[in-house]
């Protein structure tokens, strides 16, 4: 019978053939001052050889690690068998699993990792797909957490994202980005700290912190459990951190497992409102050797005049912010360049530079979700489901995958009244106006950025064309939106890409508009609504009036 009992001494731990650290469940760990890649070699030298003939021994001995291994199916509690600490795989329970703890396709795929960045003029990061899903629903993007998307457009997704939170094609339309041609920030030039002018937000936003602090609390979302939200106060963190001389920091989770060493260089002014931070940095971690990261402490932040600060980020967020910084990165011309620390330990550290990061706004938010295909995986639609009719799927293996969390909106719309509409493009007020050859102004709630730019006006056209169909017959989202003035206002119909902007009128459509006045009680304030809708022709929309989607979208 197996001795199940262990000392607290012991202090390595093995699944399958490699040895880790007990604590942690790596194969380097500063913490624990154990390097057992030597060891672990052993056991695969034959595959790793055969997968890279070229590479002397002493370079596969400083292979990339192998990491936190009891975040990627390990079981933690071990068992003492034949004198060792051993661990079973999360799956199938097994010891010795061939599957699970396949080591040597790890460590290979690690080395080519490695092998492709050498060049690169980025920090190596791996983000799980799962990660990126989270991170994609933390910056409001509808996901489904069972989402097939392929890779490539997963991927796709989460570049375009990182884009639209900094207005990136917006403010830097033209490639590649050379910082040295802009203004230099200071605190004599500019009318405003930096902490105030990289601040980004919008009106959902600030409408939550105040239902917030009715509440009595500080804000609508707590630190350090919304990545997204973490990032943009770590970068008005080193706002206010500049506003007050320090330039280096350290960004580091509670548990010390990962850093971001950094240094911002200089500051730059796109427009009075829009800085551009220059910074060095390089990524320090408790599973990787660090002396790069120590020197640059000992050598750098700990000379500088004030002191550099620290800030915590969890190692999610961390991620986000690598992910941010690297695409940066492979912007900047490749003739820019910045002047490093003399003492040479700032050489290893990549260069980058950050905007100010904000909600994503409407627009961009409906060209990241929309898509016409199957809700999980974006392909080719050929059944929809029975018992809705409004969820459509390429077939039975995504719909099954989707259940779960479809459930809620199938039962919603589930034996609602759909209501045929006819919509304008114009009011009549608008027409009037256009016949005259006016303009008017309209609220542009897509906007993240500083308050004027509100307002947009635009001229207006007597009967503009309808706006096409890019949802073909599949149900989406729309908001209901009727105005505060007296009488039969007419009501603003949109979808979230704002490419399908119309107008419900008492005068066309009487019949529709008083069946969807009479379900504005349920909505926010009595202002707006969600639904359900189908387009049904040219100027016709089918809309489920009578039931609302279980939650109102973030939109």
């Amino acid at each position: 019978m197996p001795d199940n009992s262990f000392d607290d001494d012991d202090d390595l731990v093995y699944a399958g053939s490699f040895v880790f650290c007990r604590e942690h469940g790596c194969e380097f760990c500063n913490e624990c001052f154990c390097d057992h890649r030597l060891t672990n070699n052993v056991q695969i030298m034959d595959e790793l050889q055969a997968a890279f003939p070229s590479y002397s021994e002493a370079q596969l001995m400083d292979r990339p690690t192998i990491s936190y291994v009891y975040d990627k199916g390990v079981e933690r509690t071990p068992r003492k068998l034949m004198g060792s600490l051993k661990c079973e795989c999360k799956k199938h329970h097994v010891l010795d699993c061939s599957t699970c703890f396949d080591w040597a396709a790890v460590a290979v795929e690690k080395i080519k990792l490695q092998a492709k960045q050498k060049n690169s003029k980025v920090i190596p990061i791996d983000i799980s797909r799962e990660e990126k899903v989270d991170f994609l629903r933390s910056m409001g993007l509808d996901l489904s957490p069972a989402t097939r998307l392929p890779q490539d457009a997963l991927e796709k997704k989460f570049r375009n994202a990182i884009d639209a939170c900094q207005s990136f094609a917006t403010l830097i339309p033209k490639l590649p980005f050379d910082p040295s041609t802009l203004p230099v920030w200071s605190k004599k030039t500019c009318k405003k700290p930096l902490l105030e002018v990289v601040n980004r937000g919008n009106i959902r936003e600030a409408y939550a912190t105040l239902q917030a602090k009715m509440q009595g609390k500080f804000s609508a979302w707590d630190l350090y459990e919304n990545a997204f939200m973490d990032i943009r106060q770590t970068i008005m963190t080193l706002g206010n951190n500049i506003d007050n001389g320090r330039k280096t920091t350290i960004i580091q989770d509670q548990e010390s497992k990962c850093a971001i060493c950094m240094r911002v260089v200089d500051v730059r002014m796109l427009n009075e409102d829009t800085p551009v931070m220059i910074v060095l940095y390089r990524r320090g971690a408790r599973d990787s050797p660090s002396f790069d990261t120590v020197k640059w402490v000992q050598e750098v932040m700990m000379t500088q005049k004030p002191l550099g600060g620290q800030i915590r980020a969890t190692p999610e967020e961390q991620k986000l912010l690598l992910a941010v910084l690297n695409a940066n990165a492979r912007r900047l011309s490749p003739d820019y360049s910045v002047k490093r620390h003399s003492s040479g330990t700032e050489a290893p550290f990549a260069l980058s530079f950050l905007l100010p990061i904000g909600p994503i706004n409407q627009r961009d938010m409906g060209n990241l979700t929309h898509h016409t295909g199957c809700v999980v995986c974006g392909q080719k639609t050929r059944s929809k489901c029975s018992r809705c009719l409004a969820m459509e799927y390429c077939g039975a293996e995504c719909q099954r995958a989707h259940g779960k969390e479809h459930k809620p909106t199938c039962n919603s719309l589930q034996g609602g009244e759909w209501i045929e509409l006819v919509f304008n493009m114009n009011t009549p007020e608008m027409r009037s106006v256009a016949a005259q050859g006016g303009e008017m102004a309209f609220w542009n709630s897509m906007a993240s950025g500083p308050a004027k730019d509100i307002l947009n006006y635009k001229p207006l056209e007597t009967e503009p064309a309808f706006p096409p169909n890019l949802h073909a017959q599949n149900p989406f989202l729309i908001k209901i939106q009727r105005g505060m003035h007296p009488g039969l206002p007419p009501m603003m119909i949109y979808d979230r890409t704002r490419t399908f902007q119309v107008f419900l009128c008492h005068e066309t459509d009487s019949n529709g508009y008083g069946k969807t006045a009479a379900q504005m009680h349920t909505g926010q304030s009595g202002l707006k609504i969600y639904r359900w809708a189908k387009r049904t022709g040219e100027n016709r929309l089918s809309v489920c009036l009578n039931r609302a989607p279980p939650k109102d979208p973030l939109w």
